[in-house]
């Protein structure tokens, strides 16, 4: 069964990514985690960290995220649990410019990551209106 990758919400700060199926890897490109109005940054690198997660695994399964062959989570069935970071003080950033891979093995899972986006990506809106430190002749004032 192959993996399948789902984006389930994606706005401008956070997105909510699931990994679904088992024995394969999913990949998440975070260059791809662009909300409606919102672009890269032009030459920033975008960077993502991991600010939680909810696993279903089978008894037998493995769930292993890595981010540029460096393991972050490494997950062994049977387990349903769900883990917010930030209540603990602290949210992943170990390779957090690195896309995030997502390793099912041995017998189906799901997961949820929560991801944080903490730089590279900027709006594109500009609104309609100008506040009185706006210099109305430029754009992104």
């Amino acid at each position: 069964m192959a993996v399948t990758v789902t984006t389930l919400k994606n706005s401008h700060k956070e997105a909510i990514v699931k990994v679904s199926g088992t024995a394969a890897t999913g990949t998440i490109d975070i260059s791809t985690l662009l909300a409606d109005n919102q672009a890269l940054e032009v030459g920033g690198t975008p960077t993502v960290a991991i600010t939680g997660f909810h696993v279903n695994a089978l008894s037998g399964a493995t769930v292993t995220v890595n981010r540029n062959s460096v393991a972050v989570l490494n997950i062994p069935g049977p387990s349903v649990d769900t883990v917010q970071f930030n209540m603990y003080g602290f949210v992943d950033t170990v390779e957090d410019d690195q896309d995030i891979d997502v390793v099912i093995a041995g017998a189906a899972a799901d997961i949820y990551l929560f991801l944080r986006k903490t730089g590279g990506y900027a709006t594109t809106h500009e609104p309609a209106y100008y506040g009185a430190y706006d210099d109305i002749t430029a754009v992104g004032s």
